[in-house]
């Protein structure tokens, strides 16, 4: 289904019947990812989720993004279907989304689910300053004809190498450094509702470590952990993570 939110063709799926569950998806994904988790969901709630601006089937948005602009938009999103949520649950970035959504109390849902949720600045450690500095040097290098010629190619295996979303962030990149460079720690402190963390033990782009600490800094939360799962663990252990939040909420 479309919806224009904020001058922005959205696409949506909202599917079964009870209190309205939000899922809200990671970066470079889109609502389908929690295809499996809604199959088991809907026959308990009405779960509503959507591609976020700039992915899946919605439009990219015309301006650099910041986090707080998603949550605009989440938010212009909800009134637009004009529903109560009652919960939120957020995968990776839309975790990012939810923290940030319920800590300045623009979101107000009962209780809130964390998937494998990013929200911490990652220090400059010595690794990341040498990966910068070959970046650069390699930029310089390939700036010289006709080494130009190979300049995408080497740049997208460099990231991929890395591991790194930037370079296919596309026309999101400016979003992308704004997002991440937004630590949300003193946010997760902040927030006051039952929370509910699930995490892979396998996940490597947000490790376990940062699950235990929004455990910390969340006054109300408990961690579940799922072994050998990654960061998707929503899809590779979907039934689980299911029983997890419908015994939670």
């Amino acid at each position: 289904m479309k919806v224009i939110v904020r001058n922005l063709a959205t696409e949506y799926k909202d599917e079964g019947l009870g209190p309205v569950l939000l899922l809200l998806h990671g970066w470079q994904d889109s609502l389908r990812t929690f295809d499996g988790l809604v199959d088991i969901l809907k026959g308990r709630y009405r779960v509503i989720r959507l591609d976020m601006p700039g992915f899946g089937q919605t439009e990219v948005p015309k301006t650099a993004w910041e986090l707080k602009d998603y949550v605009d938009f989440v938010t212009a999103f909800i009134k637009k279907l004009d529903v109560d949520v009652s919960y939120i649950a957020g995968h990776s970035f839309g975790g990012r989304v939810a923290i940030k959504g319920i800590a300045t109390g623009i979101f107000t849902p009962k209780k809130v689910v964390l998937i494998d949720t990013a929200g911490f600045v990652k220090s400059r450690s010595v690794q990341n300053r040498i990966i910068q500095g070959v970046a650069r040097v390699g930029n310089l290098v390939l700036s010289v004809p006709p080494l130009t010629l190979l300049k995408e190619s080497v740049r997208e295996r460099f990231y991929n190498h890395i591991d790194s979303d930037y370079y296919t962030a596309g026309p999101l990149k400016e979003t992308f450094v704004n997002i991440i460079n937004e630590d949300l720690a003193d946010c997760a402190a902040q927030i006051q509702i039952p929370a509910l963390l699930i995490w892979g033990e396998n996940d490597i782009a947000t490790p376990l470590a940062d699950g235990e600490r929004f455990n910390e800094l969340i006054k109300d939360s408990e961690l579940k952990v799922i072994e050998d799962a990654g960061h998707f663990v929503h899809r590779e252990k979907a039934e689980t993570v299911a029983e997890y939040i419908q015994c939670f909420l």
